[in-house]
């Protein structure tokens, strides 16, 4: 939508711009070359005064016309990308919802029929829970997204300790750190950090980044947190050792539904946790990248927000 609106601004100012630039060389031409070679002829000198002012009004519709065809090719190819955005979004999800739908179907019905021995039902039921709680999940990252693309959710904005947030950030996820052994490295300041943040929003972003080092990693593997400050712009980095991503993969993950090679054919995510925390993090001003020249680890994900 961004784009839209720079891509109409430009058009706007080329316009007016054209019309200055003509209605100049008309006013130019007649003021400086034609009415004084005729200033003794009335009939002549009105009929120029007229011809100029309908040339100019000519000029100016001209030129409004050519803005309302230029703004609505503008709009209508931004509608068209937004409509096969919104289908992959309902496609992917989709996919995405059918094979545990798939599963708990099945295996209600096997329960129904009194398929499953008595000692296996309690498996089945873990099953079942399990997958619809993934469910549950997909169905509110997909919820989350939209209401974040929604020009009238509007976010109000706080003066925050980023330090003070991402510990306890930490400290909420650290139960899936321990369960998959993480090797946890936390480089945090002692001393306040202050930004302007929606903390609902921003926990919200960073915490998909520490939740995707857990999942999206093998056991064992070593992680990184990091906050740091530099010149007028905060850095909070969430770094691993694990599958190195590449700059064409690097460019397009924070893409929503994308979230590696796993991403739709495994319980790994909906491909929109990424995606959703670097609408936050724009929402805040700043930018969300990848940086792979992190020594001692393959790649990390930086989270960058104005102080």
């Amino acid at each position: 939508m961004d784009k839209l609106k720079r891509r109409i601004i430009i058009y706007f100012v080329i316009c007016v711009f054209g019309v200055s630039v003509s209605e100049s060389v008309l006013d130019s031409l007649l003021d400086d070359r034609l009415i004084p070679m005729y200033i003794h002829s009335d009939t002549l000198y009105w009929t120029l005064q007229i011809s100029g002012i309908v040339i100019n009004i000519a000029i100016f519709f001209a030129f409004a016309v050519l803005f309302w065809i230029l703004s609505s090719k503008a709009i209508n190819a931004e509608s068209q990308r937004q409509i096969s955005e919104r289908n992959l979004q309902y496609s992917s999800i989709c996919h995405d919802l059918k094979t545990p739908m798939t599963s708990v179907q099945g295996f209600a019905a096997a329960l129904r029929e009194g398929r499953i021995k008595d000692e296996e039902q309690q498996e089945i039921f873990e099953i079942i829970y399990d997958k619809s709680c993934y469910m549950n999940e997909l169905v509110e990252s997909l919820f989350t997204y939209s209401k974040l693309n929604t020009e009238s959710y509007e976010l109000t904005f706080e003066d925050r300790d980023i330090c003070t947030l991402v510990r306890n950030l930490i400290a909420t996820n650290y139960d899936e750190f321990e369960n998959k052994e993480i090797d946890l490295e936390i480089n945090i300041p002692d001393k306040e950090i202050i930004c302007t943040v929606n903390e609902k929003e921003f926990k919200r972003g960073i915490s998909n980044l520490l939740i995707n080092s857990c999942k999206h990693n093998r056991n064992g593997a070593r992680v990184m947190v990091e906050v740091k400050s530099h010149k007028h712009n905060v850095y909070i980095t969430v770094a691993d050792d694990g599958k190195s991503i590449s700059k064409e993969e690097a460019e397009n993950i924070v893409k929503p539904f994308i979230s590696g090679n796993e991403a739709r054919t495994s319980k790994s995510g909906s491909g929109l946790g990424l995606a959703i925390t670097s609408i936050i993090i724009n929402k805040h001003k700043g930018k969300l990248y990848v940086d792979s020249n992190i020594e001692g680890y393959t790649k990390g994900f930086v989270a960058k927000i104005p102080k």
